[in-house]
């Protein structure tokens, strides 16, 4: 998962990237793959505004300069898809700009499935984790207990 410091950088890099391609007048396919990026950082992003980047030890170590970046990291999207919007839409071939709108919804889809279940597996391991230790802590305090009392129950006889 990418740093969530780096997150408005890495936008502003890929869009650099698709706007010099539109311009230069490159095939819409071969630009496709960056916007594809694009939505991967906006699912990033999204999963990152939720807290769910981090493992649950983690998340209590939000600070704010991560909600700074992430909110940054919004703003940056927004700002880079309206200026790409404009640039589809002057530089692109017809109904340019509507493909990229299809194709970037299910990319984002699918990556924020994809980050969503890892985040899913993530917590589950890290619960069962936290009850196996605590059953064992449990049977270790409980066999420790038990051992005191016969250990007691010798020295009274």
């Amino acid at each position: 998962m990418i740093e969530v410091l780096a997150l408005a950088s890495a936008v502003s890099s890929i869009a650099g990237g698709i706007s010099n391609a539109i311009k230069a007048g490159k095939d819409v396919n071969s630009v496709m793959p960056a916007f594809g990026k694009l939505a991967n950082l906006e699912a990033e992003i999204s999963i990152a505004e939720k807290g769910r980047h981090k493992g649950p030890l983690g998340r209590l170590s939000s600070t704010e300069e991560e909600g700074f970046a992430i909110a940054q990291a919004k703003m940056k999207h927004k700002e880079v898809t309206d200026e790409l919007r404009s640039v589809c839409r002057l530089y692109g071939p017809p109904g340019m700009w509507e493909s990229v709108v299809h194709e970037q919804a299910q990319s984002r889809k699918r990556r924020k499935d994809a980050l969503e279940k890892e985040a899913e597996k993530r917590d589950k391991i890290f619960y069962a984790i936290t009850v196996l230790l605590c059953i064992v802590v449990f049977g270790l305090g409980t066999s420790g207990l038990l051992w005191g009392a016969a250990i007691l129950a010798e020295e009274v006889k």
